[in-house]
């Protein structure tokens, strides 16, 4: 039997890579991303778009233009080459530097992902479109609203049968100097189910202000002592970002003047900005008219075109600043900054976006001093280099944090939510401070997974109703509660005063929510295995807030 409103992931359910979702609706089939998994090469980097082989879609739709996102569009098109890729006019001109660049490191490694007749047949097939306007060409409805993560980034509101289901992208709730934050609808808009990242849905990030306050103040140090700074960044949106942020600080005086290199992918992507600076906001648009300068690649930035230009900076002993792809030291011109770098105290290396389990970005991060991390040689392998440099992370994700995720997800307070794009531990943490309210699934990689609210919750850990719970609280208004913090065990301990009934607790694992440093909500994490299994049925007087 036809499944009419289900969700099949194809790949970045359970990791940040490879993204590629499939719904199957009453109309047809919405299949929306088709991304790499970076550091892997050939068939590995995939999701399983062979899986599409049984569930043709009728039109596709592409978020946005991050590796992770469309580098796997070709292979698509190969399967469905008369298919209709809808996408943002930003998006779409992105896409086309991706996807080249794409086909020109995997020629390299030996693993060609496409050729680029495919490559060109795939530019083709791209349908942009604004923001804002529903497109019903398919029989189903779909509408693309800002998500804030990447310039011509989108979120997508999907509509078949009378039903509805709003699948997040990748969002930030964050506006930076080079894109808004999403778009959220002004009131409550009911969904029936949310389909929604969750990179950091195990993090609530620091005050975005603070961290670039300190890292410009970390990179300033690093330069007085007459040491050089690497930055290694994703070259789409984070470099561009970081060179705003940089140049500004030197023009008003909060970073000494110092040359500012970008190489690699980020030297093609930030002149691609500049290029289509109407799509940018408004803030930008009219620095550059009040100053006739570009915006991006004025006096301090300086272009590495090649190889001797880059063995020139890289051998100099001047202070200076490189922003350079790839993000998470995966492949690309940071490894080989860092391989020269990395060995001297004086320099320093700091990191700046998401870095995945496997990365070498990762792995550095968490080394002593003195340690050795593998990175790329520049010849095929792995090379070990001790990182006796400063090494430091900074917190400027293009990635809303748990707290951002779940006030998205509550705007449109859907029935069911799904959780994707993220890792283990911070899907299951997100879903911990979803399921008392929801009904949340995390489905596996090819797993079919309904739209509908089952009507599941998992209960929290008040055992008593709303009567008998104000009673208690009424009673007790002047009791003491204590939590303290024992260091032997890495566990909070919280003392409840004896006269407290303890058949008002259900015995299990607790989870303390912390916002902010003041506690906000304790929650029953493990109770038994019918809990567990997630069938109990639960009505609100089960949650409990703490003032």
């Amino acid at each position: 039997m036809r499944m009419s409103f289900a969700f099949i992931g194809l790949g970045g359910t359970d990791e940040v890579g490879a993204s590629s979702y499939l719904y199957l609706l009453r109309e047809g089939n919405l299949l929306i991303d088709a991304g790499l998994r970076p550091g892997h090469v050939g068939e590995a980097a995939l999701p399983k778009l062979e899986l599409l082989t049984d569930y043709p879609p009728s039109a596709m739709v592409l978020t946005h233009a991050h590796l992770d996102h469309v580098a796997g569009l070709p292979v698509v098109i190969r399967r469905f080459p008369k298919l209709n890729i809808y996408c943002t006019e930003a998006t779409a001109r992105i896409a086309a530097l991706v996807l080249a660049d794409t086909l020109k490191v995997s020629t390299e490694q030996g693993y060609p992902m496409f050729s680029p007749t495919e490559m060109k047949r795939t530019l083709e097939r791209l349908r942009p479109i604004p923001y804002f306007q529903r497109i019903t060409d398919h029989g189903f409805a779909f509408t693309l609203y800002p998500s804030g993560h990447l310039l011509g980034a989108a979120s997508v509101l999907i509509e078949s049968g009378g039903k509805t289901v709003f699948h997040t992208g990748d969002v930030s709730n964050v506006e930076t100097p080079v894109v808004t934050a999403a778009w959220l609808p002004a009131q409550v808009t009911p969904v029936d189910a949310v389909v929604s990242e969750s990179t950091y849905g195990d993090t609530l990030l620091p005050s975005r202000k603070e961290q670039v306050r300190t890292f410009v103040q970390a990179i300033g140090e690093t330069l007085k002592g007459g040491g050089r700074v690497l930055i290694p960044s994703f070259a789409l949106g984070r470099a561009q970002e970081i060179t705003q942020i940089l140049t500004t600080s030197m023009a008003s005086g909060l970073l000494p003047k110092a040359p500012l290199y970008l190489d690699g992918l980020t030297r093609q992507m930030t002149e691609a900005y500049e290029e289509m600076l109407p799509l940018l906001p408004p803030a930008l648009q009219n620095r550059r008219k009040a100053s006739g300068q570009p915006v991006f690649l004025n006096e301090a930035v300086k272009l590495v075109r090649d190889r001797r230009e880059r063995e020139q900076v890289i051998a100099s002993d001047r202070p200076g600043i490189v922003v350079a792809s790839s993000g998470m030291l995966h492949a690309g011109a940071s490894p080989l900054y860092a391989r020269a770098w990395l060995p001297q105290s004086d320099n320093a290396l700091f990191v700046v976006g998401y870095q995945d389990a496997e990365s070498p970005g990762r792995r550095l991060l968490e080394l002593q001093q003195g340690g050795e991390v593998m990175l790329p040689n520049g010849r095929g392998g792995l090379e070990a280099v001790s990182a006796y440099s400063r090494v430091e992370r900074f917190y400027l994700s293009a990635h809303a944090d748990r707290g951002g995720m779940l006030g998205m997800i509550a705007r449109y307070s859907p029935g069911k939510v799904l959780l994707t794009h993220g890792e283990v531990a911070p899907r299951n943490n997100m879903a911990g401070y979803l399921n008392s309210k929801y009904d949340v699934s995390l489905p596996a990689t090819g797993e079919i997974v309904e739209l509908q609210d089952s009507g599941r919750r998992r209960r929290a850990f008040i055992n008593a109703g709303k009567k008998k719970l104000e009673a208690v609280k009424e009673r007790h208004a002047k009791a003491k509660v204590e939590v303290t913090y024992d260091p032997e065990h890495h566990v909070l301990v919280v003392d409840l005063p004896e006269t407290i009934d303890g058949s008002l607790f259900g015995e299990g694992e607790y989870t303390l929510e912390v916002l902010r440093g003041k506690l906000t909500r304790i929650k029953l994490r493990e109770r038994d295995q019918e809990a567990l299994a997630g069938i109990q049925e639960v009505s609100e007087e089960d949650t409990l807030a703490v003032d």
